[in-house]
């Protein structure tokens, strides 16, 4: 039996899946994962995210962990992480490689400023919406958009792009009969960020392109007006105003931006954005982008 784990033993070992992944650096660690900056025999680097071995033998970490992999590496975007294979087993680890990010996620932007420019929200939405309409193409609903998945990039030439990152909760639509989630008198069970999700997701639904038109439309609320559309007490508190509450914008936005997020954030599926192109649309044409100045 493996005895306790150190991330740190393992830096400078190389990890053979498809190809070799030679450890350089532990960059992270979390409940699920260890993130470590790995060097290919190309002389590139990328991303290993290494599932904790002590999970390996909890059948539902582990779903969540190949989940993400297979999903993400689906999707070939600009504003999708690249993730380069399905789950690998190396060395009795598991782990996948992905494209090595630098930059800072929108949940620590807002940490630190609150809320960002109605242009510069907008802006970014649209960068989501692309990604994730990408994913839907691929047959890939994230479920669990939310600003600690959506990376801000910083290119050298000044340019900021947002990649959608974590398909671990995502559905496959070539996997109909994945494990539906577990309505919310069962939270451990619950597939999402109840803060973010659809009503329908709390429902026990699958989840289709319009729960992520909602959770984006979450996002832009929050990042344009400085607060979630919600707040609750308790989960099930939370659950029930997105379910039932009416979504009021406060001042800070145009008329057209705020019809936008009343569409994004209908309660019935039926009254919201149909896709994510539907979606760029309206954002394109909101007067918010037009305020911005651009360089030649």
């Amino acid at each position: 039996m493996r005895g306790r784990f150190h991330p740190e033993s393992i830096v400078g070992t190389t990890l053979r899946g498809s190809q070799p992944y030679r450890l350089e650096q532990l960059m992270a660690s979390g409940g699920l994962a260890y993130v470590y900056l790995a060097s290919r025999p190309e002389g590139d680097r990328v991303a290993v995210k290494l599932m904790r071995p002590e999970l390996e033998t909890k059948s539902e970490v582990s779903a969540r962990f190949e989940r993400e992999a297979l999903a993400a590496s689906r999707v070939r975007h600009d504003n999708v992480v690249r993730v380069f294979e399905p789950v690998q087993r190396a060395g009795g680890f598991s782990f996948f490689a992905a494209e090595h990010l630098v930059g800072v996620d929108l949940a620590d932007v807002l940490g630190s400023q609150r809320k960002l420019s109605p242009s510069r929200a907008v802006r970014l939405a649209m960068e989501a919406a692309t990604g994730l309409a990408a994913a839907h193409h691929a047959g890939v609903v994230h479920r669990d958009v939310k600003p600690e998945n959506l990376f801000m990039v910083h290119l050298p030439d000044g340019r900021e792009v947002l990649k959608v990152l974590d398909f671990g909760s995502a559905s496959l639509a070539d996997q109909p009969h994945a494990k539906r989630s577990i309505r919310i008198t069962n939270s451990s069970g619950f597939v999402g960020t109840p803060g973010y999700a659809a009503p329908e997701q709390a429902e026990g639904a699958v989840g289709r392109p319009t729960a992520d038109v909602y959770a984006l439309g979450v996002v832009l609320f929050e990042v344009v007006f400085g607060r979630p559309p919600f707040a609750g007490k308790t989960l099930l508190d939370l659950v029930y105003r997105h379910a039932r509450e009416p979504v009021i914008c406060p001042s800070g936005a145009s008329p057209e931006l705020k019809a936008a997020l009343m569409t994004c954030l209908a309660k019935s599926e039926s009254e919201r954005f149909p896709d994510m192109a539907t979606l760029l649309q309206a954002l394109a044409a909101l007067p918010e982008l037009e305020r911005v100045s651009f360089q030649p």
